[in-house]
């Protein structure tokens, strides 16, 4: 069978999401979509609004084939790490042919030409962001105004150059260029990389129109949930299979209680060491100071946040630190991922019970866990139970934010590595 590689979060899935499993797949012409998905704590650094297994098992109804996670050690850094994460897990499976990925713009070329420009990095272009990050600004935003005067000033042509320019604007756009990035400095030249435009509450109508179903942002979901505490306002934005998972999700356990993870934030940074924050990843150029002095003078999250933001370090940076803070996520394993050809295990969330899509996903170039003896193979790699660990680590920290049952606390006491895969007829 053939793959189309899918790097997502589904924070939670939502029709937009449906589309581009249905869009990749008439793209590539590829046999099923494999979901290369962020585990229990969001890219930006956030709690996801339910948890990984039962994320996967709603992009299972939503058109998925299979899903595997991104370790948590790597799914709340940024998006070049995120990125680089991703590709290697990607390239791990021998029958992954395409990888796609949902972008503002919709250029694969234009997305392609910049990020072939970045890995070449040019001298031109590396002293325009040094000169932006001492004007205060912080790296994403230094690239972006040194891309934008390299354009301006003539220095690097490009066949839609006001396409290019706008790139770094956006989210999910730099996050595909981050992908591409990976995949050409990846030994995987075969797998071809397709781009579907994405499609929310700010596209035309016509656009709208052209995949008729009712479209929301999943940040637009998770505010109005946290805002109205209620469901029903999303169900036409979601598909009805993954909205009646995801409402038997919040029936049970709820949703992320935010307040007491800003207890959790505030009681880390608060009783931290400057040493021990500075092991941290991306606590750096002094941060533990004002990480621990804001934390101490501000009496909730949103104020702490504010404190520490700036144009250096912004809100998702800030966020990001936070996760990683938390779970302990240091800096010197967190980079090992630049050093590594392949993860020494990857965990397949779940996956439709079928026999040849198993045997398929087999033909793999490391440990594939869906069991326990899987996992008891795989932590024979000192790095492997690092990413164990960590995972843990984040199952018991986000279990704390939600109101589980009994049984469910007992199964917290599996490591979570352990768990099997869950196989959806």
């Amino acid at each position: 069978m053939k793959f189309c590689a899918i790097v997502c979060e589904f924070n939670p899935f939502h029709n937009g999401h449906k589309y581009l499993i249905k869009k990749s797949l008439e793209m590539s012409g590829c046999d099923a979509i494999l979901c290369i998905m962020g585990g229990d704590f969001s890219q930006r650094g956030e709690p996801t609004i339910c948890d990984k297994n039962v994320r996967a098992q709603m992009a299972i109804s939503g058109g998925a084939s299979a899903v595997v996670q991104i370790p948590s050690y790597l799914a709340s850094c940024n998006s070049e790490i995120f990125a680089q994460t991703a590709i290697k897990i990607a390239t791990s499976f021998k029958n992954v042919t395409h990888i796609a990925f949902g972008s503002e713009c919709g250029d694969i070329r234009s997305l392609t030409e910049l990020a072939t420009f970045l890995n070449k990095e040019p001298e031109f272009y590396k002293a325009r962001i040094k000169r932006n990050l001492q004007d205060g600004f912080s790296l994403g935003r230094a690239k972006t105004h040194a891309l934008k005067e390299c354009i301006e000033e003539k220095l690097v042509k490009f066949t839609h150059p006001d396409v290019v320019n706008t790139l770094l604007d956006s989210p999910n756009n730099v996050l595909g260029v981050e992908y591409l990035r990976a995949l050409h400095a990846s030994k995987r030249n075969d797998i071809i990389p397709i781009t579907v435009k994405r499609i929310d509450e700010l596209s035309t109508s016509v656009e709208k129109e052209l995949i008729n179903f009712n479209i929301s942002s999943a940040s637009a979901i998770r505010d109005s949930v946290y805002r109205s505490k209620r469901i029903n306002n999303i169900k036409k934005f979601m598909p009805s299979g993954t909205y009646a998972q995801f409402a038997k999700s919040v029936k049970t356990v709820g949703i992320p209680n935010l307040e007491t993870w800003s207890n959790l934030a505030l009681y880390r940074f608060r009783t931290a060491s400057p040493l021990d924050l500075a092991l941290n990843y991306d606590v750096v150029e002094g941060i533990e100071h004002k990480l621990i002095n804001s934390a101490r003078e501000n009496i909730n999250y949103e104020g702490f946040i504010e404190a520490c933001s700036s144009r250096r370090f912004t809100r998702s940076r800030i966020q990001r630190i936070t996760v990683c803070s938390l779970l302990n996520l240091r800096s010197e394993y967190v980079k090992h991922i630049y050093e590594i050809d392949k993860l020494p295990y990857i965990k397949l969330l779940a996956c439709k019970n079928d026999e040849n899509l198993l045997a398929s996903l087999s033909e793999c170039n490391t440990t594939l866990i869906t069991r326990k003896q899987d996992a008891l193979v795989a932590e024979k790699d000192p790095y492997a139970k690092i990413l164990m660990f960590a995972e843990d680590k984040a199952t018991q920290t986000y279990s704390l934010l939600i109101d589980i049952t009994k049984d469910q606390q007992k199964e917290l006491f599996v490591s979570d590595a352990y768990q099997k895969t869950v196989f959806v007829k």
